[in-house]
């Protein structure tokens, strides 16, 4: 059996991708570069994504998590979420914002290799579909992940 921490160990490092966004219809909303960076630190999850659209100036996002036994849980003053094992190589994360509790997104990871992913999300307003995002990730070798906190 393959624990939480044994798989977050190893999908640590850098991933570069991209996300497409969808309407429920299937067209293509926008399409953009990622580059998402994470570690684990003892039992302290740190993810950073850097967000690099066509249009607007790059953004910069980052997440924090606590492993717990075979849980990793996300909790902050706005963000809400915990990733659960479907197997060694599918996650589930259910995750929303505490002032807007409305808005939930269910994201789905396939770890199809050692270094390529693809993340899919659902978008739920009040309970109902209003877009999907199929993200495709490739890891970089070597790369360094950033020292923040």
């Amino acid at each position: 059996m393959t624990t939480l921490r044994e798989i977050l160990n190893n999908i640590t490092g850098v991933w570069e991708g991209t996300y497409s966004h969808f309407k429920p219809d299937g067209t293509l909303i926008e399409k953009y570069g990622s580059r998402q960076e994470t570690r684990l630190d003892g039992n302290n999850w740190f993810e950073r994504i850097l967000y690099s659209y066509n249009d607007k100036p790059k953004e910069t996002l980052d997440f924090r998590a606590i492993l717990s036994g075979e849980n990793l849980l996300f909790e902050d003053e706005n963000f809400l979420g915990r990733t659960i094992v479907a197997s060694p190589t599918i996650y589930v994360f259910p995750y929303t914002w505490k002032n807007k509790p409305h808005l939930s997104i269910l994201e789905i990871i396939n770890m199809v290799t050692n270094d390529y992913r693809t993340r899919l999300w659902q978008h739920y307003e009040h309970g109902k579909l209003i877009k999907t995002t199929l993200i495709e990730e490739t890891r970089t070798p070597g790369g360094n992940v950033a020292i923040w906190s």
